[in-house]
């Protein structure tokens, strides 16, 4: 029996920056809350930014937003920050070592992106997230996620090496071909699902979870049903528990609608 059905949002359920969710999932959802499953968002985008996509069922989800380092829910929710100083290290180390390439640094809420980086401040403010100019955003604090951005695609060099130097430290994926985000260690969507699920006592093997991106990865190995969709990464593809179709076909929401059929036909898996 599923009880508990997540879902990324970039080039998952939208394409990556996509304003207008098809119509059809907010009914679906309200379908998965009528017979007691649990449907949430986890994405890289922020939690104001979530909340204007799915604004019609708000009262419906549960949102694990900045790559699952801001958690929200109507009866839990906290939020998992980087340490100060390696963040601040990381901000400086961005800057000087990795040319082309420039900083998101997100607290819960709200994104701050510098001055002399308009081009990335307007592609965010497009999706569209709550942002703030700022002077030097390796001085900030409190920082949940950062998402370092090359209009041309992260240079494979800068992630490697960012990886290579951070990995201890932080969480360091891909996130689309844009975005090299950085979390807390362990701090990504996978552990923010594994807290709900601990919250409501629902099990992996219980869960299914639909991503597109390395960042998803963790949050498919908390759940039996992990689906990629067809334009999803190498990487989660072979991580998931079954590729489906993509974007563009509206693939999450129809395999959440075979869930559900299957849910409530005589000799399926539901009540």
């Amino acid at each position: 029996m599923v009880k508990l059905i997540v879902t990324d949002v970039d080039d998952t359920v939208v394409p990556e920056g996509g304003s207008a969710l098809n119509p059809e999932y907010y009914e679906v959802i309200r379908e998965c809350r009528r017979r007691g499953i649990l449907i949430g968002v986890a994405s890289g985008r922020q939690k104001p930014c979530v909340k204007k996509l799915f604004e019609p069922v708000l009262d419906k989800i549960f949102i694990l937003a900045d790559n699952g380092t801001d958690i929200w829910e109507k009866d839990y929710k906290t939020s998992m920050a980087i340490a100060d100083e390696d963040y601040q290290k990381m901000a400086k180390e961005v800057r000087e070592r990795c040319p082309g390439h420039a900083i998101m640094a997100c607290r819960p809420d709200m994104g701050y992106i510098e001055y002399g980086e308009e081009e990335y401040y307007e592609t965010m403010r497009a999706y569209p997230y709550d942002l703030e100019y700022v002077e030097d955003a390796a001085e900030l604090t409190g920082i949940c996620k950062v998402s370092v951005w090359r209009k041309e695609g992260v240079d494979p060099q800068v992630a490697a090496m960012m990886q290579e130097r951070w990995s201890d430290r932080m969480d360091v994926c891909l996130a689309g071909e844009n975005f090299l985000d950085f979390t807390s260690k362990g701090c990504n969507k996978g552990k923010a699902l594994s807290m709900i699920q601990e919250h409501y006592g629902i099990k992996p093997e219980e869960t299914a979870a639909f991503g597109n991106a390395d960042n998803d990865i963790p949050m498919l190995e908390r759940a039996k049903f992990g689906y990629a969709v067809g334009n999803a990464s190498e990487n989660l593809k072979q991580t998931a528990y079954e590729v489906i179709g993509e974007v563009g076909e509206d693939a999450v929401l129809k395999k959440i609608k075979e869930i559900l059929e299957k849910e409530s036909c005589p000799g399926g898996t539901g009540r």
